[in-house]
């Protein structure tokens, strides 16, 4: 059984994908975009970077920069340079994104609790703790 974990976990991502990119494709956006979208709505940082994004998303700085250059050219960022560091962009939402933003966040807090639906009170602890933990792990 223990051998089929990276197989399960490639199944259910597989399919949170499909679900992501089925929602994201009404508003001619990717599930990348949409979790982007959510998570800049929803930071608790007062200002976001890539670097944060990078983090985030656990995804390596080719990718942010063409996600995130997609995503400026399309109109759902902004993207601002900083007075004091030239090499730092502020990213934020542009108006279109936030017209979007209900609507995002409403999927992606119904497509967490069905997510976590399936399991127990006590198991959804236990499944978001490993869930963070994996990466931290396979890193090293």
């Amino acid at each position: 059984m223990t051998s089929d974990v990276a197989r399960l976990i490639k199944v259910a991502s597989n399919e949170i994908s499909r679900d992501i990119n089925k929602f994201a494709s009404k508003y001619g956006l990717t599930g990348n975009q949409v979790q982007i979208i959510y998570y800049l709505a929803n930071s608790k940082q007062e200002n976001s970077y890539q670097k944060d994004i990078e983090k985030e998303f656990n995804i390596r700085r080719p990718t942010a920069t063409n996600i995130l250059k997609t995503m400026e050219k399309n109109g759902l960022i902004l993207r601002r340079y900083q007075k004091n560091d030239s090499r730092l962009k502020q990213i934020t939402l542009s108006d279109k994104a936030k017209e979007m933003q209900t609507a995002i966040e409403n999927f992606m807090d119904e497509n967490n609790q069905k997510i976590l639906s399936t399991l127990g009170t006590l198991e959804r602890h236990s499944f978001v703790h490993a869930l963070k933990k994996i990466p931290q792990k396979l890193k090293k």
